[in-house]
């Protein structure tokens, strides 16, 4: 059994959860070590309740693993693993963060990303804003995270698909069964331009409780969280929530106070979320939190010397800049905001641009 292997057995073991599995690590050191260590060992060491050690006790399941194995070779799904170099950072480090990932698609380079959830009955108006808000932060090079829930979750990920940027979607169920079913090709587009991901094995079904489970390995991903319509106790607001926990920026979109689904939003920004208009106010309110990814980012080449030579010379938009370069929109918007974000450029008056030297 290969170290990838190991970690799948172990994860498959009922009750051994992430929190319980990286204490034993820090015993056993490998998860090949911890599935060989005598039952008498693990109790000693006062981590895992009776159910637990009674599962460890069992051992590996090998037919459950056969299946998972079988189902990530027909459908080409990737595992990352807690200790594989290319696990997401951010998600590497909170509380307990899934041991195992399945993948379909790339988490290659998602970062900076924000999330956007809500509502699965949004309004028109909250589902016109998650789809501009996903769309115009997409366009400035920001990933979407979302769960691909109806209503919200799937206006947000439409809208990074329209933005032409990295989109994730979230999974409650296992990586093979997409759920609501009419978002399978949503979830096909996803993968072609980002990754859709799920902690469950091939083959769990909806469920309940892995809903709110996986939300926070949507803020986890994530740099800052967006809710977009939300009634008092919604699933959204677990987001927002765990957002904070883990030291993530919270945000909230305002509604009208007669509608119903603005009652959660208004409750955070009461408690002092970020108030989103568009996305601009998500910009300004991130750049400090991703400064650091931001600076790893690719501003170098041609076409940001290029850019940079334009600007130089006077304010001008987007879409001259584009038009001059030969450049597709989404392309320039992508880079200029790298670029705004890094001090080189700054936005002026009738949402032109210049550099900085210029302004002054």
């Amino acid at each position: 059994m290969d170290r990838k292997e190991a970690w799948i057995a172990l994860d498959l073991i009922p009750g051994i959860g992430p929190k319980s599995v990286i204490r034993l690590l820090e015993f056993f050191h490998t998860p090949e070590a911890i599935i060989s260590a005598p039952v008498s060992r693990i109790r000693e060491l006062n981590i895992l309740n009776q159910a637990q050690i009674r599962g460890m006790s069992r051992g590996v399941d090998r037919e459950a693993l056969r299946r998972v194995k079988t189902a990530i070779k027909e459908h080409r799904f990737s595992v990352l693993t807690w200790d594989d170099p290319e696990y997401p950072r951010a998600l590497r480090h909170i509380e307990d963060p899934p041991v195992v990932l399945y993948v379909r698609g790339s988490l290659e380079d998602f970062e900076p990303a924000v999330a956007v959830v809500g509502t699965r009955a949004p309004s028109r108006y909250g589902s016109d804003t998650a789809y501009r808000l996903s769309r115009d932060l997409s366009m400035q090079g920001l990933s979407i995270v979302s769960g691909l829930a109806r209503g919200i979750d799937t206006r947000a990920h439409t809208g990074a698909l329209e933005g032409q940027g990295k989109n994730i979607a979230v999974l409650g169920t296992g990586i093979d069964v997409i759920y609501p079913p009419e978002n399978a090709g949503l979830a096909d587009k996803i993968a072609e331009r980002g990754a859709v991901v799920s902690e469950l094995p091939p083959g769990v079904q909806p469920e309940p409780g892995n809903f709110p489970r996986r939300n926070r390995i949507i803020s986890g991903l994530s740099s800052g969280v967006i809710v977009v319509e939300a009634a008092g106790r919604s699933g959204a607001l677990i987001t927002a929530r765990l957002a904070g926990e883990q030291g993530r920026i919270v945000m909230a979109v305002p509604g009208p106070v007669t509608n119903m689904r603005s009652q959660g939003p208004h409750r955070l920004i009461r408690e002092g979320a970020v108030l989103v208009r568009d996305a601009d106010d998500v910009m300004e309110e991130i750049a400090p939190q991703i400064k650091g990814l931001i600076e790893k980012s690719e501003t170098s080449g041609q076409a940001h010397d290029d850019i940079l030579r334009l600007v130089g010379g006077g304010p001008l938009s987007i879409d001259d800049i584009a038009d001059e370069l030969g450049l597709e929109v989404v392309e320039v918007a992508r880079r200029v905001s790298i670029l705004e974000l890094k001090g080189e450029v700054v936005r002026i008056e009738g949402n032109r641009f210049t550099a900085r030297s210029i302004h002054g």
